[in-house]
C-alpha cells in the first residue's frame, strides 16, 4: 500500500524497530482433548500503532485485530500469510497482516470524512489466507458487540468448523499500551464431556479478562498455557518468535509502478523530478530518481 509523499519530502532511512520479546507457544494434551496456543504481542502491537494515527477506540481495535490475525495464522496456517481485516460499521478498515517468518504489520484506512473506524452494529471481520499458488481463501463474519474475540470464535466455528475459545486482550496504562496478547483453546476430536465441562468452567471463571490473562503472558506465554492446562498432562509442540515487520522495499515499489500505463510512467520520467512515495504500513519514504523510473520503459 503506497501513497505519493509531499514533493518536499525526502527519503528516510529504514525505521529502527526495537528488539521484540513477543513469542507464541503451543501445547497439546496427551489425551488428545485440547490444543492451546498462548501468545504475547505487546512489542508488535506497539510498533503497529506507532506507524499509524489511531483515534479513540481505534487503538484497542487495531491492537486486537493484529493479535487476532497472528492467532488465526498460528492456528490454521502457520506457513501462510494471513490478513485480518475489520470493515467498520460505516466506513474504513483496520488491517492485521501476519507472515510465516513471524513478522506482522498493521494499517488503518480511514476516509477523510470519517472520525474513526467503528465496531458498532454492521462491522465485519474478514480473514484471508494467501495460498502457495497465489489463490486467496476468505471468510467473513460479523463483529458481535464490538468484540474482536467474539468475531474470532465465530470465524473459527463457521469458516473453519473448529470449536474453540479464542480471546485477545489489550491493557493500557494511561494512553499507552502496557501489554497485549491472547490465547486459543481448541477442542480436539478426542475430547470427552467431563474434561470439556471442567475446561469451559475454568476459562469462564479464570481466563476471561485482561486482568486475569495478561500478567501471566507478560512473564512468559508458557505460564498462561500451564495455568489453562493445570492438572492435565500435555506436550509443548511449537514455539514461534513474533515481531513487527514491513514487507515494503524499493524493488516491490518499482514492480508496482511497472503496472502503470506506459504513458503515465513516461510523464513521471519527463517531469525530471524524483518521485517520493510513502509506505502506508511503516511510513518509510522512498525516493525514486527519473533514471530509475526510466528503466520501467525498457522493453525488458
Amino acid at each position: 500500500m503506497w501513497r505519493e509523499a509531499d514533493k518536499a519530502g525526502k527519503a528516510q532511512p529504514p525505521m529502527s524497530v526495537p528488539e521484540s520479546t513477543d513469542r507464541a507457544t503451543t501445547a497439546v494434551t496427551h489425551d488428545g482433548a485440547f490444543r492451546v496456543i498462548a501468545l504475547r504481542t505487546t512489542d508488535t502491537v506497539r510498533e503497529c500503532l506507532r506507524t499509524q494515527t489511531p483515534r479513540a477506540d481505534e487503538v484497542k481495535h487495531l491492537a486486537d485485530i493484529v493479535t487476532g490475525t497472528i492467532l488465526v495464522r498460528l492456528t490454521m496456517a502457520p506457513t501462510l500469510r494471513v490478513q485480518g481485516i475489520i470493515r467498520g460499521a460505516q466506513k474504513g478498515t483496520l488491517v492485521g497482516d501476519s507472515h510465516p517468518d513471524g513478522t506482522t504489520r498493521g494499517l488503518i484506512q480511514r476516509p477523510g470524512d470519517l472520525e474513526e473506524v467503528s465496531l458498532a452494529d454492521g462491522a465485519l471481520m474478514q480473514m484471508m489466507r494467501t495460498m502457495p499458488n497465489g489463490a486467496m481463501q476468505k471468510g467473513v463474519v460479523e463483529v458481535p458487540d464490538g468484540s474482536v474475540s467474539g468475531a474470532l470464535m465465530n470465524y473459527l466455528a463457521s469458516s473453519e468448523q473448529i470449536s474453540s475459545v479464542a480471546m485477545v486482550f489489550t491493557r493500557f496504562e494511561g494512553s499507552e499500551i502496557a501489554s497485549a496478547g491472547g490465547y486459543i483453546v481448541q477442542l480436539l476430536p478426542e475430547v470427552s464431556r467431563a474434561p470439556l465441562a471442567v475446561m469451559t468452567e475454568r476459562l469462564d471463571a479464570d481466563f476471561s479478562t485482561a486482568e486475569q490473562v495478561l500478567p501471566l503472558i507478560d512473564k512468559k506465554p508458557e505460564l498462561l498455557m500451564e495455568e489453562i492446562l493445570y492438572g492435565m498432562r500435555f506436550a509443548q509442540t511449537q514455539e514461534a518468535s513474533l515481531r513487527f515487520g514491513c514487507r515494503c522495499s524499493s524493488v516491490r515499489l518499482l514492480s508496482t509502478l511497472g503496472t502503470l500505463p506506459r504513458s503515465d510512467i513516461h510523464d513521471l520520467v519527463s517531469s525530471g523530478e524524483p518521485l517520493h512515495i510513502t509506505c502506508d504500513y511503516c511510513q518509510h519514504v522512498y525516493e525514486l530518481s527519473p533514471t530509475a523510473l526510466e528503466g520501467l520503459l525498457s522493453e525488458s
